[in-house]
């Protein structure tokens, strides 16, 4: 089952964009109104960690009401995502447990290992 899990990854991996300009939001948070904090995937690829699946860099972006950029966070932050159980995404030295059966919008790092693990099937 985990040859499933990490051909699919892999394959998954290949198809996200490879720099900023093409980031791809997997979570939004509505702020101060009607602002919206997204944060982008802008690259993966294979874990160095064993324990893991894919290590991805993730940034942040503010957004008006009208899909103006307020705020662009150059900032390359760094994460790990295990698909397999016990699933969970690592930010630093701190692994933080994922339910695959929560609900999308709720949780940022759930969205996270939802969107490289479970990317939809067109």
């Amino acid at each position: 089952m985990r040859a499933l899990y990490f051909t699919a990854i892999i394959f998954s991996c290949l198809m996200l964009p490879a720099n900023a300009s093409e980031h791809q939001i997997f979570y939004t948070a509505n702020i101060e109104g009607r602002k919206t904090i997204n944060l982008n995937l802008v690259s993966s690829d294979v874990a160095r960690d064993r324990d893991f699946d894919v290590d991805v860099v993730i940034t942040v972006m503010k957004k008006d009401a009208f899909g103006t950029s307020l705020y662009i966070d150059r900032s390359k932050h760094l994460a790990s995502v295990r698909c397999a159980s016990p699933e969970k995404i690592k930010i630093r030295k701190t692994d933080y447990m994922v339910d695959p059966a929560g609900s999308a919008g709720i949780d940022w790092k759930h969205d996270l290992w939802m969107f490289v693990c479970r990317p939809p099937m067109s």
